[in-house]
């Protein structure tokens, strides 16, 4: 088994062993407890240090078989000082019939794929993450995976009054996954509005503009060689996003690289370089290294230290930062 319990979030969602509670019923869950130091150097000179300890992750989740084909998802989630108290993390029902599968409800949708090995989200995952109650329809081959889904999004465009269009279900995504050789993953995907993810960049806008994303993952033994990148595939109308002040619209961006190496079957290593581009609060570097260790049979620890230098453009108080932080993962 590998130190680590999940590296991708679709593999943190569907975290836990599954217990049956019933004919038709199973549990899972998943516990992280994360103690944290951080310090900061600020531009002005005033340097400063602050120190945590949280239940980063409690997660629960309950599968019920309805059907030979169908079968029905709820996850609850409490994350201290980001949720407001439990809730529901996703809720849907699930449908597959030989190569083809279908997804309706709260869910995650496959928009950027965020592969890592670290404690920490990587930036990939900060801007991209997205989830929204959605329809998704999809095909899985053995070489490859095919999905495309749609919602309502959280943003609204305006016209030039400054008024709000219809609410309508018109935003859409889709995405491409690759598995041409053993080891290798190679995959692309495109969100209609990348206002629309939890980054939440903007609520309204007068232009749209999309989001793309594109990643590898080579694993070859006990190493693991990964990389992603996600931005917007346009510039924003400076009357939009122009966090700068230039005047001109920003082009958000972000990019993820990790290299792993499983020394024994329960330690792993793992070094990340990191950065992102035109975007507010978002180290323009990030770099750093992580040790996991797996004592048991799904349980992790895990010593993480990361180190972020920021624009002043968009981030004028903080010029860096260094944190260490330390994590103990259950999966049941």
């Amino acid at each position: 088994r590998n130190a680590e319990l999940y590296h991708t979030l679709e593999e943190k969602k569907a975290a836990g062993v599954g217990t049956r509670i019933g004919e038709r019923l199973s549990l899972s869950g998943l516990l992280e407890i994360e103690a944290s130091y951080e310090r900061r150097d600020a531009r002005s000179g005033d340097d400063d240090a602050a120190s945590d300890l949280v239940l980063a992750t409690a997660q629960l989740g309950f599968e019920a078989a309805i059907h030979e084909n169908l079968s029905a998802t709820l996850v609850l989630l409490y994350e201290e000082d980001e949720t407001d108290g439990v809730e529901v993390d996703e809720a849907t029902l699930d449908y597959r019939r030989g190569a083809w599968f279908g997804r309706f409800g709260r869910q995650y949708v496959p928009f950027g794929a965020f592969p890592s090995h670290f404690v920490s989200d990587p930036l990939t995952l900060e801007l991209g993450e997205t989830r929204e109650t959605a329809a998704l329809v999809g095909y899985e081959h053995d070489r490859f995976t095919l999905s495309l889904f749609a919602m309502n999004g959280d943003a609204e465009k305006v016209n030039a009054a400054g008024q709000a269009e219809e609410d309508h279900a018109k935003d859409w995504g889709l995405s491409a996954v690759l598995r041409p050789l053993e080891g290798v993953e190679l995959g692309a995907s495109l969100l209609s509005d990348l206002a629309d993810t939890d980054a939440e960049l903007l609520p309204e806008y007068r232009d749209r503009v999309a989001g793309w994303s594109a990643y590898a993952v080579i694993a070859a033994g006990p190493f693991e060689l990964s990389g992603e990148l996600l931005g917007s595939l346009g510039a924003f109308d400076a009357a939009d996003l122009d966090e700068d002040a230039d005047g001109s619209g920003d082009r958000p961006l972000t990019w993820n690289l990790e290299a792993a190496w499983d020394i024994r079957p329960t330690v792993e290593v793992a070094a990340r370089l990191a950065g992102s581009r035109d975007l507010a609060g978002f180290p323009r570097l990030q770099a750093g290294a992580v040790v996991s260790w797996g004592p048991w049979e799904r349980v992790s620890l895990s010593l993480e230290y990361l180190h972020a230098a920021f624009d002043d453009d968009f981030e004028p108080d903080t010029a860096s930062t260094d944190t260490l932080t330390a994590q103990l993962a259950v999966e049941f």
